[in-house]
């Protein structure tokens, strides 16, 4: 059994978090984070996941295939990676309904914060560092506070870190276990499953490396055998949550989905959230900025109390470090991983004075950042009672759910999640936002086609394809200037700031000998 890394037996220094401040700092601060995550459903893959979920639930079968679209890809594999959020998404909206999502996600953004303020508190008992800390993560992963299946990822994440810090301090072993069911819900929810034993691997050589380093003059034999005691447990972790990950409807394939993934070149050119994190284009979004600075602070903090810190802090800030620079998507992974070494850096327990002063600088964080949010919107410029969004308006709506409205539509992948969820089978997309299972090349063909009319015209006629489904911007800069369309028939049928919706008005001209 390892030896606690932090003494259990430290005496209190004092106990202001009690006081009016302290109270006051938790109010402002439950405040902020409810106003920040409360916010109307954004995430235009909501509706696919949801649509999938109520399949589930009503056959009790996880679909195998695309599915929905009207050309030949629809019996291509589905790589169905996030079935169980699916079904669970189904639940929120058979619950709350569609228009009280923005509770769901207050509710995730409650539990995030009450997580991660309670990951520090495990490391410091400080009221102040835990508060402070947790505001600081939230700020930095709510540019991402979607209702998507990540958001349920960071759960597990936060949960796993809880684990393998409580089994730091006591030697527990017994608590390691509850790392293989969740790896098993985890490798069933999202493709970040991997990250469960890639951060118990850190662990594993942290701590190995923490036992060896001062026996390094001992022989070989000393040092390698305090390495395997103090990192052997987690390094069993590490290999325990790979094999139970491989209990999904893939097996070994989700491993392969998701490096695969992280290689797609429709990927990391077309989604955004595949871009890397100081593009020129988003180097100056809020969101950046406020990852930037937190960066920044938490770098500050380990160098002046670096003495403190163990080798798998070091590690976790290097590795999720890096991370976050690769793509826009991970910055959020770093806000809250970096909760451990900045919580190492504070210490257990710090003086009443310092106390004070992190219950008073979350006071003012909090204080500053409330009235930004109530202006300015959260981190993706969302309110609760607004939010940026491709979701359909109300009058697209019902159009959409007219059941008239019959056929094939050639759409734009953002707009296909949630004409499957309102008018699937009646209404059948060419594709979706599933680009993993779809293919980087017939992803990219779709797309092209609106740059070459002569190209899309005979997509429309080989499909008979009877609506055309697209955002405003595409409409305005190239469809609206294809003038053969109109003499094809094509005509406007609602439009708004959004999107367009067309329709042919008369049959397709036969095809030329």
């Amino acid at each position: 059994m390892s030896a606690p890394a932090t003494p259990a037996g430290a005496p209190p220094a004092g106990s202001p978090r009690r006081g009016p401040l302290a109270i006051a700092s938790l109010v402002l601060a439950l405040v902020l984070v409810l106003i920040a995550t409360s916010v109307p459903m954004e995430s235009n893959d909501f509706w696919l996941q949801a649509r999938i979920g109520r399949m589930i639930a009503e056959t009790g079968e996880i679909p195998r295939t695309l599915l929905f679209p009207f050309t030949e890809v629809r019996d291509r594999a589905f790589n169905m990676h996030e079935w169980l959020p699916s079904v669970l998404f189904h639940l929120f909206v058979s619950t709350v309904g569609e228009d009280e999502l923005r509770l769901v996600l207050g509710g995730f953004g409650l539990l995030l914060f009450a997580l991660a303020a309670s990951l520090a508190w495990r490391l410091t008992r400080s009221f102040g560092a835990s508060l402070l800390l947790a505001l600081l993560a939230m700020a930095v992963a709510n540019y991402r506070h979607y209702l998507r299946p990540e958001i349920v990822a960071l759960v597990f994440l936060l949960a796993l870190l809880h684990l393998l810090v409580a089994f730091q301090q006591d030697g527990r072993r017994r608590r390691l276990l509850w790392s293989v069911p969740l790896a098993v819900i985890w490798a069933n929810s999202h493709g970040s499953f991997l990250l469960g034993p890639v951060v118990a691997g850190i662990f594993a050589v942290g701590e190995a490396a923490q036992a060896a380093w001062p026996r390094r003059s001992h022989g070989m034999a000393a040092w390698a055998g305090a390495a395997r005691q103090a990192g052997g447990p987690y390094a069993a972790v590490a290999a325990a949550m790979a094999l139970a990950s491989l209990l999904n409807p893939l097996g070994w394939g989700m491993y392969q989905f998701a490096l695969q993934l992280t290689t797609s070149e429709a990927v990391r050119t077309i989604l955004t959230e595949w871009q890397p994190t100081l593009s020129p284009k988003y180097l100056g979004r809020r969101y950046i900025v406020l990852f930037l600075g937190v960066l920044a602070a938490a770098l500050a903090l380990v160098l002046v109390r670096r003495d403190r810190l163990r080798w798998t802090d070091w590690l976790l800030l290097a590795a999720f470090g890096l991370l976050a620079f690769r793509a826009l998507r991970f910055p959020v992974l770093f806000g809250f991983v970096a909760i451990v070494p900045c919580a190492r850096a504070i210490g257990l327990r710090p003086p009443a004075q310092v106390e004070r002063r992190m219950v008073g600088a979350a006071t003012v964080l909090a204080a500053c950042a409330l009235p930004l949010v109530l202006k300015f919107g959260n981190g993706y410029g969302a309110w609760p009672y607004y939010a940026p969004s491709a979701n359909f308006t109300l009058m697209m709506r019902e159009r959409i759910e007219d059941p008239d409205l019959r056929g094939n539509v050639f759409n734009h992948a953002v707009l296909g999640p949630e004409l499957i969820y309102r008018a699937w089978p009646r209404l059948k997309p060419v594709v979706d936002t599933r680009a993993d299972s779809y293919g980087d090349a017939y992803y990219v063909a779709v797309i092209d086609l609106l740059n070459d009319e002569t190209r899309l015209r005979a997509f429309l006629d080989e499909y008979d394809v009877n609506y055309m489904l697209l955002m405003r911007e595409d409409f305005d800069d190239t469809v609206r200037h294809m003038k053969a369309l109109r003499q094809d028939g094509w005509r406007g049928y609602f439009q708004d700031h959004k999107a367009v919706l067309l329709y042919r008005s008369k049959p397709k001209a036969p095809a030329r000998p």
